[in-house]
């Protein structure tokens, strides 16, 4: 009750006031109704039952009190709450500090674990570098005398050597000059025979290379036999192709030319096409010759070899000796 009135005074103060007002309205019964008006003449009675206005009023005020104290109730559970909630709040708070507190102690703990940890290493760190430096002027001693050791075995050996060295050196001088005569007797010997080896092989090769010039000659000389010969044939057969196509075209000759014949020079082209047909020898019937131009064009493409060099000759042109008996 004295927690509740240090942090609510006004509202308690309040309440009392209100308690002390409605005690005294209990005790005076003071009427709080209207005067009754008398009942005129045009006024209809209304059969009603007189209820007593102080237990109304005390009934209201008793609701109402009634209504403080559960608000009052109310007031007191919701305080009770706040001082639950800030009670806990104070214990998190004061297991936060004992944490922190905790938390320092153990870091100050593990510094001065860690200081003495470093003091050791430090003092170890000393004791090693003592220790290695004893190490290293015995080592330093070690090596002055493995050196001092070292120039003597080899001055020994330097005098051992040079020794040795004159003695070798004397020995194959000899051995040298030994080998000297000996090779400039077997260089002698050596060019005699190579030089006869050589002058022999030079006569094989000039045989070698005049035998394989005559069978090259002969060779080229029967590979141009051959293709001209190939030649000729090819030739002779496209020349009867072509003959052949141009007289089953050869559809317009004049009657009563049987015993005429025409000679034409043809030019064709790379794929046999008749690019120009010349009369170079008349048959004297100017109604012959053009026939025999007609069945030429009219034959167009005439056949061609495959021969690059025989459709180089075809195309410079081709004289033909057309005759229908022949």
């Amino acid at each position: 009750m004295f927690a509740v009135f240090r942090r609510n005074p006004v509202a308690l103060v309040l309440a009392i006031l209100l308690h002390v007002a409605l005690a005294v309205f209990l005790i005076f019964e003071v009427d709080w109704r209207d005067p009754l008006k008398p009942i005129g003449g045009d006024v209809q009675v209304v059969q009603a039952t007189l209820v007593d206005g102080a237990v109304i009023e005390r009934t209201e005020q008793a609701k109402k009190v009634a209504e403080r104290d559960k608000a009052m109730a109310a007031e007191q559970a919701a305080l009770e709450k706040r001082r639950a909630e800030e009670k806990r709040k104070l214990e998190q708070v004061e297991q936060a500090r004992k944490q922190r507190e905790q938390e320092a102690a153990r870091k100050a703990a593990d510094d001065r674990q860690k200081a003495e940890a470093e003091a050791a290493r430090q003092a170890e760190v000393k004791r090693k570098e003592a220790l290695l430096k004893q190490e290293q002027e015995a080592e330093k001693k070690r090596q002055a005398e493995l050196e001092a050791k070292r120039e003597a075995d080899e001055k020994r050996r330097a005098e051992e050597a040079a020794k040795a060295e004159a003695k070798r050196k004397a020995e194959a001088d000899a051995k040298a000059r030994a080998e000297a005569e000996a090779k400039a007797k077997a260089e002698a010997k050596a060019k005699a025979e190579a030089e006869a080896k050589a002058k022999a092989e030079k006569e094989r090769q000039a045989r070698i290379a005049r035998e394989k010039a005559e069978a090259k000659a002969r060779e080229a000389e029967l590979a141009a036999q051959f293709q001209a010969e190939q030649d000729e044939s090819e030739e002779k057969r496209i020349s009867a192709l072509i003959k052949q196509k141009v007289e089953r075209n050869w559809d317009t000759r004049p009657p009563g030319t049987d015993d005429l014949k025409c000679t034409v020079n043809v030019r064709l082209g790379a794929t046999g096409s008749v690019l120009l047909v010349r009369v170079i020898e008349s048959s004297g019937n100017p109604a012959f010759d053009r026939s025999v131009e007609a069945a030429v064009l009219k034959a167009d493409p005439l056949p061609m070899p495959e021969s690059e060099r025989l459709r180089a000759k075809f195309s410079g042109g081709l004289d033909f000796i057309f005759s229908p008996n022949n």
